[in-house]
């Protein structure tokens, strides 16, 4: 079985800038990730159908992207990390 590996890098200080841009950066990522949520939530219930009855799994890698896309947005709202995420996975 194969692993999820994120790394995240925390850094000492943050700007004054940074801080501000990282609100608006953080609400317009969350929006973009909301709509991306919904998407995997219906391939989450489509997976479930697909492995009870073919045994098969549909896009993992798109729901593994979207897990790690929000834990690199989650990593800089939280003033973790100063690396901006990309704004799509």
């Amino acid at each position: 079985m194969e692993s999820v590996k994120i790394e995240i890098t925390p850094s000492g200080r943050a700007s004054r800038a940074e801080v501000i841009v990282r609100i608006f950066y953080t609400i317009i990522a969350m929006i973009i990730l909301w709509i991306f949520g919904i998407a995997v939530a219906i391939l989450v219930i489509l997976n479930f159908f697909t492995c009870l009855i073919l045994a098969t799994r549909i896009a993992p890698e798109f729901i593994a992207s979207y897990i790690k896309q929000l834990s690199r947005v989650m990593a800089y709202a939280y003033f973790v990390t100063d690396e901006r995420p990309p704004l799509v996975p």
